[in-house]
């Protein structure tokens, strides 16, 4: 039997029972309702990598897998039996990885495949890219950074070309490697022109390098690029967690604080707060705010950061009552 006969068999035994009721995020991450505990938001993830596959649970953080070995981990085997795979049928597939199991291309493993390490891409910037700060004092980019208040807050690109020279350009970097960015435009001509332009991979959470060995005890997640910056958080981009993302940011073994924008939109990204066990603020902001970089604008940071620290509250009620006022 062949290396990828095994692999095959070892990834049906629980690729062929998942729940009929499943989604795919962007990442590639099959989503569904975790059968080891009472989770019913699909919270539930599994993945395959080549000869590799992983599972992981977000509501009750079961995590099992399996990468090329001899044998057939005892968390994998309960996740399976669980699922409905007969005894026998586990028993097979582990007879046969004993029996052929020096057909396998072993990798390192220990009881499990487990999730692994986020890994991004590493992007090069076009050759027309320069600093904001050393564009012409009148130049519309420049001035339009300047009249935010980014100057000066994060490194700030200008692209001169067609498809972003009318853009503010922020880079997005993991592990000190360029991943990707987003342009925003400062004055987008009509409803046609997107207002941002990403340029990003799945997973990614904008500036969360920052955190990785910062004292800082909390995290504040917000969705926008902009809100990140502005309260020295991080951007989930958008109104979704991924559980890419979500194991990003629980890895960083902070308390984490969401700071939704004040739309319908956010209170999905709210649902999927408190099953991830993060804390909620909704600071007693005048109601024109939409959003962190809005509340800056009006209160500076410091104020505005020191009030989504103190109005952040892990209370499920508390939390529901509040997200049906947004």
């Amino acid at each position: 039997m062949h290396h990828h006969e095994l692999v095959d068999q070892v990834h049906r035994l629980l690729m062929d029972n998942l729940p009929l009721q499943n989604g795919k995020t962007p990442g590639g991450w099959t989503t569904f309702n975790c059968p080891m505990c009472s989770d019913r938001r699909k919270r539930a993830g599994v993945i395959q990598s080549g000869s590799k596959i992983s599972f992981h649970c977000f509501n009750c953080q079961y995590t099992t897998g399996w990468a090329p070995a001899p044998r057939l981990g005892g968390k994998y085997k309960k996740l399976v039996e669980t699922l409905g795979v007969q005894v026998t049928d586990i028993h097979k597939v582990v007879l046969d990885l004993m029996k052929f199991g020096e057909e396998l291309e072993i990798e390192d493993t220990d009881d499990s495949y487990v999730y692994s390490a986020a890994e991004f891409k590493t992007h090069s910037l076009p050759d027309e890219t320069t600093m904001v700060e050393d564009l012409p004092d009148d130049h519309k980019v420049k001035q339009y950074a300047i009249e935010r208040g980014l100057l000066g807050k994060f490194p700030l690109l200008h692209i001169n070309n067609p498809v972003y020279s009318a853009r503010l350009t922020i880079p997005f970097m993991y592990n000190n490697k360029l991943v990707g960015w987003t342009g925003r435009h400062v004055n987008p001509p009509n409803k046609e022109t997107a207002k941002y332009l990403l340029n990003t991979q799945p997973g990614y959470v904008f500036n969360i390098d920052r955190f990785v060995d910062s004292d800082r005890d909390f995290v504040i997640v917000v969705e926008g690029v902009f809100d990140a910056v502005f309260v020295d958080g991080i951007s989930v981009l958008g109104n979704v967690v991924t559980p890419e993302q979500a194991h990003l940011i629980d890895k960083l073994n902070k308390r984490v604080i969401l700071c939704p924008d004040r739309d319908e939109p956010g209170k999905e990204l709210i649902d999927q707060a408190v099953d991830l066990g993060w804390e909620v603020s909704f600071p007693p902001w005048h109601p024109d705010i939409k959003d962190a970089a809005d509340a800056v604008e009006r209160y500076g940071r410091l104020l505005t950061v020191k009030s989504i620290v103190d109005f952040a509250t892990n209370n499920k009620v508390k939390i529901r009552v509040q997200s049906k006022m947004l």
